[in-house]
């Protein structure tokens, strides 16, 4: 069987570079001349057409890649027929669902690169691919065993299944995060997405 391959995402250098306007005279005159200070903001431009698009795109991915996991794991514990063609079909999927989420991620809009809300959903491909070699190596020993081991190699790729959903689940994590917080142009994106929003609720 191929080998897993998951383009690794290599995260990008964040500069957070967001001023925050702070600070305001605390006057001792009376009412009518002391001066509110300013209130301090901590956003991003508004979001392109391009950057919602992306946005939309990866909720989409994930959500895809969400589905095609638990679609795995479904065939590793459906009784009947043949549980190691099962499975390993469903790999496919699994691979093709994967490489299309990072894809999508590493095609984020030009001028995106250094947003503060880009980082989280880059870094949590590390621990995702990680996951999903494990997951593969654990159908790898499903075609190889037989009777009583046949069973342990279908636990084993369970619970390899639950551990990349956990992971999967730290990107989702990311961009509900970022939508909440909005701490850059992104945030904005993920947050102007329905489809980002449905996969926060999941």
């Amino acid at each position: 069987m191929p080998k897993l391959v998951v383009r690794l995402l290599v995260p990008a250098a964040v500069a957070v570079l967001l001023v925050a306007c702070s600070g305001g005279s605390s006057g001792t005159g009376s009412p009518s001349t002391s001066a509110p200070g300013p209130t301090a903001t901590i956003s991003g431009s508004p979001p392109t057409a391009e950057q919602t698009a992306w946005a939309g795109q990866v909720c989409s991915a994930t959500a895809q890649l969400k589905t095609s996991i638990q679609g795995l794991a479904t065939a590793a514990t459906a009784g009947g027929g043949d549980a190691k063609t099962r499975v390993a079909a469903q790999l496919d999927v699994v691979k093709t669902s994967a490489n299309s989420l990072v894809d999508t991620v590493a095609a984020v809009p030009k001028g995106s690169e250094n947003d503060p809300d880009l980082a989280p959903v880059q870094g949590s491909s590390q621990q995702l691919k990680a996951s999903l070699d494990t997951l593969e190596q654990s159908v790898i020993a499903l075609q190889g065993a037989s009777g009583a081991a046949a069973l342990t190699a279908l636990a084993a790729v369970g619970k390899a299944a639950s551990a990349s959903l956990a992971a999967l689940g730290a990107t989702a994590q990311a961009i509900g995060t970022a939508t909440k917080d909005q701490k850059g142009t992104l945030g904005q994106a993920f947050a102007a997405n329905s489809t980002c929003t449905a996969l926060e609720q999941q």
